[in-house]
């Protein structure tokens, strides 16, 4: 309350030390430059770009969908040249979003989440789902890793998601798990269409391991050799 602390966006080094009363790191300061703008985007070749082709080709011009998304790389899904989601709050709160707005009325509700925000996050509100048998379509982003943080393995293999998600009830023929490609980009926003068009819960996991996990576990196996 003393506001020696700002109130809104994230703390730095410098911000701390000012709030404790300590001297400003030394730097060096360099002039301008004429930078061009350039915004943090999806590599490229990125799995979760062939998601989100897929996902706007589905949603189409549809201004009463609904697309929540989650904390990660897929975030950047917010930007162009996908400008494809629409919201980003906190782990798992994609679905809890997305049931939210069906319950409201928007129909089609769909949260996109990545597989290791889903197996942290996702699987509670995914219950939640099921149990008020709402009107959302969850589209998981499987690339096999917590690849924002640096590759970490996720909590659990990504090969249980689709057990899991059929443990929790959602209905078989309305679980569908996808091999992440651009020349699939019609055949999966079909699906999705079709999804969206069901009133119930359905499930969407769009799987391909992240490219630089893939990088660096062929570097590991060319070193081991």
């Amino acid at each position: 309350m003393s506001a020696h602390v700002p109130e809104e966006g994230e703390l730095s080094a410098d911000i701390v030390r000012a709030s404790l009363g300590l001297k400003p790191h030394t730097s060096l300061s360099l002039g301008s430059f004429d930078v061009p703008n350039r915004p943090p985007q999806l590599c490229q070749g990125c799995p979760h770009g062939n998601a989100y082709d897929a996902i706007r080709k589905a949603v189409g011009n549809n201004d009463d969908a609904i697309v929540a998304s989650d904390i990660g790389c897929y975030t950047l899904g917010a930007l162009p040249p996908y400008s494809a989601i629409e919201t980003c709050v906190c782990m798992g709160a994609s679905i809890g979003i997305a049931k939210g707005a069906a319950e409201a009325g928007f129909h089609p509700s769909l949260a996109v989440i990545g597989d290791s925000t889903f197996l942290h996050s996702g699987v509670t509100p995914l219950m939640d789902v099921v149990s008020a048998n709402a009107d959302v379509t969850v589209i998981i982003l499987d690339n096999d890793s917590i690849a924002m943080t640096g590759n970490q393995p996720t909590v659990l293999p990504s090969s249980r998601i689709e057990q899991i998600v059929k443990g929790i009830g959602v209905a078989p023929d309305h679980l569908h798990v996808l091999d992440a490609h651009p020349k699939k980009t019609d055949e999966h926003a079909a699906v999705i269409r079709r999804e969206m068009e069901y009133h119930g819960p359905s499930v969407i996991i769009i799987a391909r391991e992240c490219l630089e996990k893939a990088r660096k576990r062929k570097q590991s196996e060319r070193k081991g050799k």
